[in-house]
């Protein structure tokens, strides 16, 4: 099962560090579960209560506990069994503040410089989205060309996002994003429904957008995405707003770059 799940994270784009995380933390709970006489094949959500309770028992921190509560609410999505992680009661002591990682503006110039200089067009549109939009790259690769409107006139356009359940957000696009994908789309010469292809022509992969950006940039897609974020904090708009435009479900994600500021501030 843990073998199966970690197909199941490939497949989502998830990172080779992240994998081996994520197989870590059910690997523990599995042998944590072993010790009672239970596995996973059986999991019921008594069983996940029983292990949050556990951890809550043996002092580890708020922040850990979400971690691994998370990674078996994912588990539970690989299986299909999402009901056996609802409900479930945990601390509510605050959550521990972890500072989001994302370029300074000398970076950001720096890697905006080196996407324009791309002679791939598609490499720099990329670039460009994730940027000023903020989007994970899994939805990055489940855009369409329907999903973009652009006016290249007046240099306006918009872009309906949607995440892993199907729910969406529209993001107003950048004079310089409209720019860049009008550049690119014009270069295709193919009638493929997606907005990113691979050089296979078929639809672009999220393995394939953090190969492109590590080699190619020194980068990762949710550090673009963390710069967006920042960057819309940084400027006044309010944290409701950053929070729809970015996807977040709770707020308080989004106030954790409000509290990078005030550190940088301080």
């Amino acid at each position: 099962m843990i073998d199966s799940f970690a197909v199941y994270l490939s497949q989502k784009g998830r990172s080779e560090n992240t994998i081996k995380t994520y197989c870590g933390v059910i690997h523990t709970f599995s042998s944590w579960l072993e010790t009672k006489d239970k596995n996973l094949h059986e999991l019921t959500q008594q069983n996940v209560q029983e292990y949050i309770d556990f951890l809550e028992s043996e002092k580890r921190s708020v922040s850990t506990i979400n971690k691994i509560f998370n990674t078996i609410n994912t588990f539970a999505k690989s299986q299909d069994r999402i009901e056996i992680t609802e409900n479930i009661k945990r601390s509510k002591i605050k959550i521990d503040y972890v500072a989001p990682d994302f370029l300074t503006e000398e970076e950001v110039s720096a890697l905006l410089k080196k996407a324009k200089a791309d002679a791939s067009k598609r490499n720099t549109a990329i670039v460009f989205a994730l940027l000023y939009t903020g989007v994970r790259v899994s939805e990055l690769c489940l855009l369409n060309r329907d999903d973009i409107k652009l006016n290249h006139k007046s240099q306006t356009g918009q872009m309906v996002v949607r995440n892993e359940q199907e729910n969406e957000r529209i993001i107003p696009l950048s004079k310089e994003l409209v720019h860049k994908l009008h550049e690119y789309l014009t270069s295709r010469n193919d009638e493929h429904e997606a907005l990113f292809v691979s050089n296979y022509q078929k639809r672009i992969a999220a393995r394939t957008v953090q190969h492109m950006l590590k080699e190619e940039y020194g980068v990762y897609p949710h550090k673009l995405r963390h710069t967006f974020c920042y960057d819309l904090v940084r400027k006044g708009v309010d944290l409701s707003i950053v929070a729809q435009l970015s996807g977040h479900s709770d707020v308080n994600v989004t106030r954790q770059y409000l509290q990078a500021i005030e550190d940088i501030v301080s």
